[in-house]
């Protein structure tokens, strides 16, 4: 089936309909998304994240892609894109894949979980035009209200995506803990991606989460604030994987 819909173009043409807004809607669209925090609720909320953030996430999301385990790619897998927003982490991931790898189809299945109803519906019909022979579930809940009995996956490798999610205080990691426990025998790896805040606090959440998973071995390690490299945004980047060599 021929793709008509990838991220770029989901971005471009967020971006287009932005620009076309007077002004002083941008400006109130662009406040209102508390800096990429806010729970989106509407589609102009959803459009202005795109055209203000979603560039950036895909360039975040590519970087860390291209250090996932080799071994992934030589077989099908699950994914579970957490917090999973309007879908770009899977949508990225399975570009990534086709472009970088030339491979297609090895994406079995997809979970999306996410708070927001409007994104949750917005990433079902991304994810639907972009993978549309990979099976979808989508699950309406936070992070920490996920149980075993709301997830089923279709193979023993799976991707975990955390973009833009360990970094907020609404994050405990409890629904994904519980997932890990009851597939130990599994191949997880769990690709996590946020802004860098080299505060206290915020700014290492990312590694206290990755401290408190057990039988986990850091893959890689990337941060970067604003003013420490050449691109215009920070950058926080760990990939975990319980795969024993």
């Amino acid at each position: 089936m021929l793709k008509l819909l990838n991220s770029e173009k989901i971005i471009a043409e967020a971006t287009e309909y932005c620009k076309s807004l007077p002004d002083s809607k941008q400006k109130v669209l662009k406040e209102s998304l508390c800096n990429g925090r806010a729970l989106l609720r509407s589609s102009d909320q959803m459009k202005a994240y795109l055209y203000h953030y979603g560039n950036i996430h895909r360039q975040k999301l590519l970087k860390a892609y291209s250090k996932l385990p080799e071994y992934i790619f030589s077989r099908n897998f699950s994914v579970i894109d957490w917090g999973c927003g309007q879908g770009l982490g899977s949508i990225v991931l399975d570009e990534f894949i086709e472009e970088e790898k030339e491979v297609k189809n090895i994406i079995t299945d997809i979970t999306l979980i996410e708070p927001s109803i409007h994104c949750l519906r917005q990433a079902i019909g991304y994810v639907q035009w972009t993978l549309p022979k990979a099976m979808l579930t989508a699950i309406s809940k936070k992070e920490d209200n996920i149980s075993n009995d709301d997830i089923c996956l279709q193979e023993s490798s799976v991707v975990h995506i955390l973009s833009n999610i360990v970094d907020m205080p609404e994050f405990s990691g409890k629904g994904l803990k519980e997932i890990l426990a009851s597939s130990p025998t599994y191949r997880h790896v769990i690709v996590m991606v946020s802004p860098f805040y080299p505060e206290e606090g915020r700014g290492k959440r990312m590694d206290e989460f990755c401290d408190s998973l057990e039988r986990f071995q850091n893959v890689y390690s990337f941060q970067k604030h604003i003013d420490e490299w050449k691109e215009d945004y920070s950058c926080q980047i760990r990939i975990m994987d319980n795969c024993k060599k």
